[in-house]
């Protein structure tokens, strides 16, 4: 398995994104692998129209990130996350911004 159970999965982050002054909030979620080896974390947002303006990955250290991330449209993402090569369980993600 590469994500303890405890973590947050970005469907449900991406999820609770709140409309505030006609602005999307950024958002964050984390990830912590349990994966063997070392490799890159790779995340893509691609939303409606054009891809992810800003999408931040910050290691925190054994096999610990933080995922930032920050849209300005309303519409259908799909969200990747692969380590390395490989696709996370669930990834692409499917989300919708209200």
């Amino acid at each position: 398995m590469w994500l303890e159970e405890q973590i947050f999965t970005p469907m449900n982050v991406l999820n609770k994104y709140l409309l505030g002054l006609g602005t999307l909030k950024q958002e964050c979620f984390k990830v912590v692998l349990k994966a063997e080896g070392s490799n890159i974390l790779l995340v893509g947002v691609h939303g409606p129209t054009i891809p992810c303006e800003e999408v931040s990955v910050k290691h925190l250290g054994n096999k610990q990130y933080n995922v930032t991330y920050h849209v300005k449209e309303k519409g259908d993402y799909t969200l990747v996350v692969k380590w390395g090569e490989e696709h996370i369980p669930g990834s692409p993600f499917n989300v919708t911004v209200p």
